[in-house]
């Protein structure tokens, strides 16, 4: 029986006719340069051997350079590395049927996504090996100095793994063995034994290794790896949004959350200020600061997301300590029952919320404990720098409020500078409900006391342009005088744009 539809004898021969044929490019290359250029000199000046561009750049091209020196650019001296390249692809991809198949044949469930890897041929011995080595930690004593030794060289042994290795061991593996590893690796409380005992794998290790490997499995398997490992999904059940239906601010409501994958893909027209759209968790203070930096420098925000083979989707977060890392979720999002999204959204593009959601697998509100899109809610602007950047953001006012409805002069100069150098610029308005109803007419909904804005630009006499993160469709930006901003406004931070 021919392995998934692809007979490997008859492939094998087409690669090495390719290759065959790749060996007489250049013969042909000469042999056609020379009949062009024997054309051209025999016919009337001002004519040409062919119209065709490509053939009359052969012309004179009898003895055809090697591609290091610049020759060979053009069919057929060109054939020589093209056909090259797909043949050695071709055994490649043979080489890994074969060794898919041998796995199917020792019971190893192989899923078609491992079919089109283009991979070092897949070993049974060491998924063999590594399943092993899994099911021996039930039954093993770590002794006194923990299990740390021992859980570092399994999350080694898997990362050295091919994606079509791992993910027949995620299919092999029982889900008890998967939980059973999963709890060592979470349990981080020492024995009491010595002061030196370590057990368990700190969060950024569990958070790294989790990403690899999600990453490389195959979508089959995704669901089976998400119930083993629930570190991978970003707990919802403890923001506004679940328990008070919505968002209390912007009015948006909900009923039936759940997860669900969005239609749209990450990026239409690429990144962009106006795509971003906070909705119904209450991180503004973070997403004002997405929005600022979408602005500033639309390439890093692409360059800095992307999607993975089996859907899933890797963002480049910093962690409080200034570690770079990426990030990998699942690709489904909080959802209503009507399948729209409630978290940071765009306008047809799906990337921003997809930063909030690694944002929340890493953010800890320096280590309290609250986890999730709960723990990313109500926070102050300065502290998104460090996680989109890994730079630290500066306070561009040193003064706070007096009391109610009084406040320090805050300089719309300094903000100026600052955004006019480059620089991503946010700033809150205070905790003061009376101020929802005391603020100019013109801005109508777009203010909210207890909020976050980001900087949009200035007018020509000096007023500030500030954007809501609630999305510009429905909350244009507002333009601000020095006054208005000394009355409605506090505190103001900035932080380069890379």
């Amino acid at each position: 029986m021919v392995f998934r539809g692809f007979d490997a004898v008859r492939l094998t021969a087409l690669a090495k006719d390719l290759d065959t044929l790749a060996g007489q490019s250049g013969r042909l290359h000469s042999d056609l340069a020379a009949l062009l250029t024997s054309a051209q000199q025999n016919l009337p000046s001002g004519q040409r051997a062919s119209h065709n561009a490509d053939l009359q750049d052969l012309v004179g091209d009898v003895i055809p350079m090697p591609g290091i020196f610049g020759g060979r650019r053009r069919l057929p001296g060109s054939l020589g590395s093209e056909l090259g390249d797909m043949q050695a692809s071709m055994k490649r991809r043979i080489k890994q049927l074969e060794g898919l198949e041998e796995l199917a044949e020792r019971g190893y469930p192989v899923t078609d996504g491992s079919v089109f890897l283009d991979e070092k041929a897949p070993e049974a011995k060491k998924i063999d090996d590594a399943l092993k080595h899994l099911q021996e930690l039930q039954g093993k004593d770590f002794g006194t100095n923990g299990n740390r030794d021992d859980l570092e060289k399994i999350s080694g042994e898997l990362d050295g793994l091919t994606a079509a290795e791992l993910d027949a061991l995620i299919a092999k593996a029982s889900p008890k063995d998967l939980a059973f590893y999963n709890q060592l690796l979470t349990d981080t409380d020492d024995s009491n034994w010595n002061p030196f005992d370590e057990n368990g794998l700190p969060e950024d290790q569990r958070r790294d290794s989790f990403s690899r490997m999600l990453s490389r499995i195959s979508p089959e398997n995704i669901e089976k790896f998400a119930k083993a490992f629930p570190e991978v999904q970003p707990t919802i059940t403890n923001t506004g949004a679940w328990e008070e239906g919505g968002n209390n601010q912007n009015g948006q409501t909900n009923n039936g959350i759940h997860w669900a994958p969005p239609s749209d893909p990450l990026f239409q027209n690429g990144a962009s200020a106006d795509d971003v759209n906070q909705r119904q968790f209450g991180d503004c203070w973070y997403v004002a600061s997405l929005a600022g930096l979408a602005q500033k420098n639309p390439k890093f925000i692409e360059e800095g997301i992307k999607q993975n083979p089996n859907g899933t989707v890797s963002v480049r977060v910093w962690d409080k300590d200034g570690n770079h890392q990426w990030v990998t979720v699942t690709a489904d999002l909080p959802t209503d029952q009507n399948g729209n999204p409630i978290s940071s959204y765009g306008n047809g593009e799906s990337w921003p919320a997809y930063y909030e959601k690694a944002f929340a697998m890493v953010y800890s509100d320096d280590g309290d404990g609250e986890r999730g899109y709960g723990g990313i809610e109500g926070d102050d602007p300065k502290k998104s720098a460090p996680y989109l950047t890994g730079q630290e953001g500066e306070d561009l006012t040193t003064g706070g409020f007096l009391g109610i409805g009084e406040h320090e002069d805050k300089d719309l100069d300094s903000l100026r500078e600052a955004y006019e150098s480059g620089k991503v610029v946010t700033v809150a308005t205070p905790n003061d409900e009376s101020l929802d109803k005391d603020h100019p007419k013109e801005w109508g909904n777009v203010y909210h006391s207890n909020h976050a804005y980001y900087v949009r630009g200035f007018t020509d006499d000096g007023k500030v342009i500030l954007g809501n993160p609630w999305g510009v469709s429905g909350y244009p930006p507002i333009t601000v005088s020095q006054e208005q901003f000394n009355k409605y406004f506090g505190s103001a931070e900035a932080f380069n744009a890379p």
